[in-house]
């Protein structure tokens, strides 16, 4: 296989799973997970999101999250923001990156932001506007770039079209989201192939959820195409409104731990980051869906049987 030698990974479980948490996480509870994953050495988390309250209750605390964090150096704290309200709150809230999310498919964004896709553009513009005056980063994101759970196949050419707009506004980096867990690994390399060539300066990153159990076959196909930048989430945190019972984002930990394995580095403790999974498990009261927490790394080792110890070759350890 064609791999990187390092990947950076963003941790989006504090926004894209807290959000949908159905009973509000106290801002401490939030702080305190931000920094473990920080002390874990999670190179880039995106804390919170800067949305009207009435929108997103569970992220009503964007400030407070943002001013009781403890800014290890070498991490980035990045926020999504929906318009340039919320982006000029997050820059007076001192974010280091600003995220921004635009569907491919008409239906799912009205059912997500209740606009248009021009008219998110057009909203996406402003936010550009605002980060650029403010010196800060912008990184665009692309919902539904490879199936809408309403419309289906969304064609490439539509995603194309979008990522041109997000190039010319100033997006420095593209992450294409498999937002309802329907893409593959061919899909996936088929949609790089057409979309790299054609945005040779645009930094691609990948957005998978593990719906149908094919995010981290994704994430593979998408390294062997050079991408290096990738989301996911404490514990498998997260999911869909607009996938009934579908499961959350990739699981950080599962995939640090597959990454590791195929010594791929990424900076990032696992012994550190599978303590902050088991107490985020504490927090949101059941069992999330990664699965190293359970079963450890392929490191582990277990005590031979009593009934075959004395039969084993004296070499044999």
């Amino acid at each position: 296989m064609k791999l990187p030698s390092r990947v950076t990974i963003c941790e989006v479980g504090t926004r894209d799973g807290f959000q949908i948490e159905p009973d509000f996480i106290p801002t401490d509870l939030k702080v305190e997970v931000v920094n473990g994953l920080a002390e874990a050495g999670l190179p880039l988390i995106e804390v919170t999101s800067f949305v009207h309250p009435k929108v997103v209750p569970a992220l009503r605390d964007a400030e407070a999250v943002m001013a009781r964090i403890a800014r290890r150096p070498g991490t980035v704290y990045a926020a999504l923001v929906p318009n340039d309200t919320g982006a000029v709150r997050a820059v007076d809230a001192g974010v280091d990156e600003i995220h921004t999310v635009v569907s491919a498919s008409e239906s799912h964004n009205l059912a997500n932001v209740n606009m248009t896709i021009a008219e998110s553009l057009d909203r996406l513009h402003a936010v550009m506007r605002v980060a650029e005056r403010a010196g800060v980063r912008v990184v665009a994101g692309i919902s539904t770039a490879f199936g809408c759970p309403f419309e289906g196949a969304v064609p490439v050419s539509q995603v194309e079209r979008i990522v041109a707009r997000l190039a010319d506004m100033g997006a420095r980096g593209i992450g294409l989201a498999d937002t309802t867990g329907v893409a593959n690994p061919l899909q996936v390399t088929r949609v790089l192939e057409h979309l790299a060539p054609k945005f040779p300066t645009l930094e691609w990153g990948l957005h998978t959820h593990d719906t149908r159990a094919m995010a981290i076959p994704n994430v593979l196909a998408a390294m062997a195409h050079g991408v290096t930048h990738f989301d996911a989430s404490i514990g498998g945190l997260g999911g869909c409104p607009f996938a009934p019972g579908a499961s959350g984002n990739v699981c950080t930990e599962d995939l640090v731990h597959c990454l590791h394995a195929m010594e791929v580095e990424t900076g990032i403790d696992l012994d550190r980051l599978l303590a902050v999974s088991r107490r985020v498990e504490g927090i949101v009261g059941r069992a999330l869906p990664g699965q190293v927490v359970k079963a450890g790394p392929y490191t582990r080792r277990y005590p031979v049987p009593d009934g075959i110890a004395h039969r084993l070759p004296a070499t044999a350890e």
